[in-house]
């Protein structure tokens, strides 16, 4: 595997750690790579990724003849790929999205950053993600599995984080937008 590519990896996992958008062993990478992909392994750690987390899977082959190695979110990713020119997906669980993704089925974003780059978020629920989000991730760059996390995606890992990223901060502001109107009421 090379350096350059486990170097993204390890830069994205610290990235989703450090900026809140997942838990220490939470969410999942991949990346397309020479006709197959590259995902992140089952409960690896991905602020402390090492070239053993890294699980090289065909992009076609049967997700029940996978190893058991790969991120649980293996035949997912697969499907993503398959419907959709994503070159890189990520799995993230950013709180203030999964908090929205309770109470609302569309998330619209507020600020400028979500509204230019994210526009809407559907949020599906968990029975149905397999089927939808590859539907969803066709026209839009993000989408919330109720209760759960966000899978964006980009033509780059970078790209990637960048839609998770802006999503959890539009969510951040929403919260924030909404508790500045509560405090006021109450005033």
């Amino acid at each position: 595997m090379q350096d350059r590519i486990l170097d993204q990896f390890q830069r994205v996992g610290e990235d989703l750690l450090r900026l809140k958008l997942t838990t220490s062993h939470g969410g999942n990478v991949s990346v397309r790579h020479q006709g197959k992909m590259l995902v992140t392994a089952h409960f690896a750690m991905l602020a402390r990724l090492q070239p053993d987390d890294l699980v090289e899977v065909p992009l076609r082959e049967e997700p029940d003849n996978i190893t058991s190695d790969a991120s649980k979110d293996v035949a997912l990713h697969q499907l993503i790929y398959k419907f959709t020119p994503a070159g890189a997906v990520i799995h993230a669980h950013p709180a203030h999205a999964v908090a929205m993704s309770l109470t609302t089925d569309i998330i619209a974003p507020q600020d400028l950053e979500g509204t230019v780059f994210l526009r809407e978020i559907p949020v599906v629920a968990a029975a149905e993600a397999s089927v939808r989000i590859p539907q969803i991730l066709q026209t839009h760059v993000a989408v919330v599995v109720r209760g759960h996390g966000s899978y964006a995606v980009g033509r780059t890992l970078n790209e990637a984080l960048a839609y998770t990223s802006a999503l959890g901060l539009s969510c951040e502001v929403a919260y924030l937008t909404r508790q500045a109107g509560e405090e006021e009421a109450a005033d």
